[in-house]
């Protein structure tokens, strides 16, 4: 059996290597403190437990769920994020809940990437935000993220030949594993320039609820209010799961 070649730089898998790690460790009698990925030690609280036993009986919640049951679920997401950021959202067509932010951007270049077209990748970066555009039979234009730029990607230093290839850009803050957090004016920055360029910009926002003292980090959406051109996900351990969509989609379709 002959596999794709658009596997072929998936080979590796710093997950299933870390875990393979720990495993030698453990046997060999070490105590680990595992720190490679954000795995919930912590039980759901009572009542979120009672809810889900009470579910399981009910033989309503045995079916398929499709796009109509799950309105409850997005209404509660958009009231959430305009709430939190003063965005308002449409829970009908900009709110889509996911297994998970890596099955947003793993699947997302599918829609917005034709193969060869460049996307624009943070270094160092969350490893699925490669692995969706080798999917999508893509390639790769790292930008630095350096301590003296503050981990922000300089985004002049991108060459002109890169960006007329290039249909989309992914960002991530606060930023894993620098910690860096994005002040909105460099996310209104970014907003422009991919506005200017007829980029798609990805926001993975894994860790909205984790910071220090201060300002929250911003959403992208605050400097793209009218989502032109900008697509954020907030996965665990924010309370949902949820991607703005529907621009990407009808541009992917326009395009």
């Amino acid at each position: 059996m002959q596999f794709a070649k658009r596997l072929e730089p998936l080979q590796a898998n710093v997950f299933a290597d870390m875990d393979r790690a720990k495993a030698r460790a453990k046997a060999a009698g070490q105590d680990v403190i595992d720190l490679s990925l954000g795995s919930s030690d912590l039980p759901a609280s009572e009542s979120v437990l009672e809810a889900i036993a009470t579910s399981l009986r009910d033989p309503d919640t045995h079916g398929y769920l499709l796009f109509h049951g799950t309105q409850a679920f997005r209404q509660a997401a958009a009231q959430w994020y305009t709430q939190k950021f003063g965005i308002a959202v449409d829970p009908e067509t900009e709110v889509l809940p996911l297994i998970g932010s890596q099955e947003g951007t793993a699947h997302l270049p599918l829609a917005i990437l034709n193969p060869g077209d460049f996307a624009l990748l943070q270094d160092p970066g969350y490893p699925s935000h490669a692995g969706g555009v080798y999917l999508a039979s893509g390639q790769i234009y790292t930008m630095p993220l350096l301590a003296e730029n503050g981990f922000l990607p300089i985004l002049e230093d991108i060459p002109e030949p890169v960006l007329s290839q290039s249909r989309m850009m992914v960002l991530s803050y606060p930023h894993n594993p620098t910690t860096a957090i994005a002040p909105l004016s460099f996310f209104q920055k970014a907003v422009a320039f991919c506005q200017q360029h007829n980029l798609v910009l990805v926001h993975d926002f894994p860790y909205v609820d984790l910071y220090f003292n201060g300002s929250a980090p911003p959403s992208v959406l605050q400097a793209d209010p009218n989502k032109t051109c900008s697509i954020e996900f907030l996965p665990c351990p924010s309370p949902i799961t949820w991607v703005v969509f529907e621009w990407a989609m009808r541009s992917a379709m326009r395009n």
